[in-house]
């Protein structure tokens, strides 16, 4: 392994600091040349999540249907009505205890549990379910919940986008490559859908297909008014993660000046945003533009100036143009944040 190599590689395990406690850092093969793919990097999350809603309560429960027929009729209409009318009880029953201020999930659980045994022909109580065991993070159970509510109605589109989540936060990226593109034939203009099919397409390395989706959603949401008509809270949140994978999916391709475009197109979307920097940075090391990797590493710094990553990766970017005084200020400053990382940077100044 050669010394740019031995750099390179370095470089891009120097992206774990940006992980919080408790999570693990994707290896470097994983990482597309930037590390950003890491859902759990500190505002580089490139996968748009909105917590689903409750399943819908249907006002009435049915007793309109007590007015028809007449005699027998009648009695059995009042017994379905009322029968449906519990039915839609327990559905708000076990939606109000998912949305206490401190949820009550075994209550949920439990509720939507007894819905599906009275209707379990009701999606609605799957739905129901799904979103009791996603909040909790039971991402198995979660998929097996809501692929029964999407069995029973197939159009059931608000199903579909926590489904696809649940099956990327299990790494099972082409099933959710496969239920993101059945939703976009229920809804073919959500650049959403599309943002996420592009971060599964480079999870799952199909970097080519990755670039289309990413292209399709940033088409889509510079149409006049399409992200309002969509109902999506923040326009600029879609369109910058759109287009960290579009670089993530152009770092696969080995292609970095496109992937530098892309990211630079984010920075501007977001430019309080430490991470798109950082991720920036790396990919202009990697397309060995070095000058510009260091003013994105000193945006990084000047947003999050004890972030240990940014110093020790504008540590490695001096050295890679022989600039050891500016690499020793960065070891200096890294010192107190990282011992570990510093040493590894004393290590390469000294080469």
């Amino acid at each position: 392994m050669t010394k740019a190599d031995r750099l390179a590689l370095l470089f891009l395990i120097a992206i774990a600091v940006l992980l919080p406690v408790g999570s693990s850092a994707a290896q470097p093969q994983d990482q597309a040349g930037g590390g950003s793919l890491s859902r759990e990097a500190v505002g580089g999350a490139a996968l748009i999540f909105r917590r689903p809603d409750n399943p819908t309560v249907r006002v009435g429960g049915g007793a309109a249907g007590a007015a028809v027929g007449a005699g027998g009729g009648r009695t059995a209409n009042r017994v379905k009505a009322r029968t449906a009318a519990v039915h839609e009880q327990v559905i708000a029953k076990a939606n109000a205890a998912r949305s206490a201020p401190k949820p009550r999930y075994s209550e949920a659980e439990q509720q939507y549990k007894l819905a599906a045994q009275q209707e379990p022909d009701d999606a609605r109580a799957h739905m129901g379910l799904g979103n009791v065991f996603l909040d909790q993070g039971r991402f198995a159970e979660a998929v097996d919940a809501y692929r029964e509510a999407i069995k029973l109605k197939v159009d059931y589109l608000p199903a579909y986008q926590p489904l696809s989540y649940s099956l990327d936060r299990l790494n099972r990226y082409p099933e959710a490559i496969d239920t993101l593109k059945q939703a976009l034939t229920y809804d073919p203009n959500n650049a959403e859908l599309y943002n996420n099919l592009g971060f599964s397409y480079v999870h799952a390395e199909r970097y080519a297909d990755a670039v289309a989706a990413c292209q399709q959603a940033i088409a889509l949401l510079g149409q006049s008014g399409q992200a309002f008509r969509q109902g999506l809270q923040n326009r600029n949140e879609v369109l910058s993660n759109a287009y960290k994978n579009l670089g993530n999916a152009y770092n696969g391709l080995n292609q970095y000046n496109e992937a530098a475009d892309a990211l630079k197109h984010a920075t501007e979307i977001e430019p309080t945003n430490a991470a798109a920097h950082f991720n920036l940075g790396l990919t202009l090391y990697n397309g060995r533009r070095y000058s510009e990797a260091i003013e994105a590493y000193k945006a990084v710094i000047k947003l999050r100036p004890e972030l240990a990553a940014a110093h020790y990766n504008l540590g490695l970017t001096y050295v890679a143009i022989n600039d050891k005084g500016a690499a020793r200020q960065e070891y200096d400053i890294l010192k107190p944040l990282n011992a570990d990382m510093a040493a590894q940077l004393q290590s390469l100044i000294k080469k």
